[in-house]
């Protein structure tokens, strides 16, 4: 329990200025933006060398085989491209909807 004691004690007291709250959530949400491109980054980058390895292991005339193995390397970096865009649709939505009043 002692070591939930400080965030207990920030939210019972009530007293916390605005400003201060703001910069907290934005150090949390960098910090989680970073964890997250990081372990998508490291997940995709797997799943590519996989899949070129699969492609490798193949001989010359098993087309049907090595044109699957590349198309799901691209369909691997659609999904990393749209995984991006809502991120950045995301992160800009704020300032999107400051514009539309």
């Amino acid at each position: 329990m002692e070591k939930y004691k400080v965030a207990a004690e920030k939210m019972l007291k009530g007293n916390t200025h605005p400003d201060l709250i703001a910069k907290e959530a934005l150090v949390r949400a960098q910090f989680s933006s970073q964890q997250r491109e990081g372990f998508f980054n490291e997940a995709y980058g797997e799943l590519l060398v996989q899949y070129f390895t699969a492609w490798l292991g193949t001989d010359p005339h098993e087309v049907k085989t090595r044109e699957f193995i590349y198309n799901s390397a691209l369909a691997l970096g659609d999904v990393k491209q749209k995984l991006i865009n809502f991120e950045t649709y995301g992160k800009n939505v704020p300032y999107i909807e400051d514009n539309a009043q």
